[in-house]
């Protein structure tokens, strides 16, 4: 039975009410695919940045994953020490989303003195989970970022993690759950509006819960324990690296409170975090909200204080 037919028929046996519900729930939560993408045809690469694409990071028996690297065309500007690098994980609830679109939006860090990589992972589908799968593509990203930083002079020490929604999710996970291995080791994560606590957001919305059950394999009432090692902020530990949160305040697909939890862990663990919430904004916003608010200098700002750490658990 091909792909299609597949969906098709685990569509089928839903009733209508439940599809349409659960449907509009992903489609929105996967409003970071369609906003970016949007994006991406108004504009070309920001200025004075340069692409390297289709690269070929992960085989898998299904697939190959690749991952497109934005970099700053001023090569004398490099230090010793190398640029910093930031990981892009596109959102799209765990089934859709770009790579393409949400890198270029990213690549506006290489006009700072970045590397973005933007990647591809494992995506899920009725019947066909994603997890693990996905959160060990993105660590073998990192392990691919340092093994190349020679070739794009990047500071294999600076490595951030960035994520939007569902990539949010996975951005907290990578840093919150490495461990003792330094090959796996963000120095900074930047999470938009991605869930933290998948326990609680299932008790909040259940149409959200059936998308994370797809994702996860499971209901949560049959391994509660899966979805707490899926849970970011159930996975915080003084070792977990600089966060920034961002999360708009009329959301309603991932409410503010998700990001309110895992501050609350970092807080608790005493890792140095700070929680924007943007008056006005719903699920699926980037760096530039409107003509108004541009988050962009905000990011640059809390990076700066990863790489100079102040003297407080806080960030200003």
């Amino acid at each position: 039975m091909s792909r299609v037919s597949q969906t098709v028929a685990a569509v089928r046996s839903l009733p209508m009410v439940t599809v349409l519900r659960v449907g509009a729930w992903a489609a929105l939560l996967g409003a970071t695919g369609l906003l970016v993408r949007a994006e991406a045809r108004r504009s070309e690469l920001p200025a004075g940045v340069t692409a390297e694409t289709d690269i070929v990071y992960r085989r898998t028996p299904a697939r190959r994953l690749r991952l497109d690297v934005y970099e700053p065309m001023d090569v004398g500007a490099v230090s010793e020490r190398g640029r910093p690098v930031v990981l892009a994980i596109h959102g799209g609830g765990w089934a859709g989303g770009s790579r393409i679109s949400f890198g270029q939006m990213v690549a506006r860090l290489a006009q700072h003195g970045y590397v973005a990589v933007s990647v591809d992972y494992t995506l899920c589908r009725p019947g066909h989970p994603s997890w693990p799968a996905a959160l060990d593509d993105l660590r073998e990203a990192v392990r691919w970022i340092r093994s190349h930083a020679r070739q794009y002079r990047i500071d294999p020490d600076r490595v951030v993690a960035l994520g939007a929604s569902a990539g949010g999710h996975l951005a907290a996970l990578l840093g919150t759950t490495a461990g003792d291995d330094a090959g796996l080791k963000v120095q900074a994560v930047i999470d938009f509006y991605g869930p933290s606590d998948l326990l609680v957001l299932a008790t909040e919305n259940q149409d959200a819960s059936r998308v994370i059950a797809q994702f996860l394999g499971a209901d949560a009432n049959e391994r509660p324990g899966l979805w707490e090692a899926a849970s970011p902020a159930r996975q915080v530990s003084a070792g977990a690296p600089p966060m920034l949160l961002v999360h708009g305040a009329d959301d309603t697909h991932v409410p503010p409170n998700q990001s309110e939890l895992l501050a609350a862990a970092l807080r608790t663990a005493g890792v140095p975090s700070r929680l924007v919430v943007v008056s006005g904004a719903r699920h699926g916003f980037h760096f530039r909200i409107d003509d108004q608010r541009d988050l962009l200098p905000e990011i640059l700002a809390f990076l700066a204080t990863v790489w100079d750490p102040p003297k407080t658990a806080d960030f200003p």
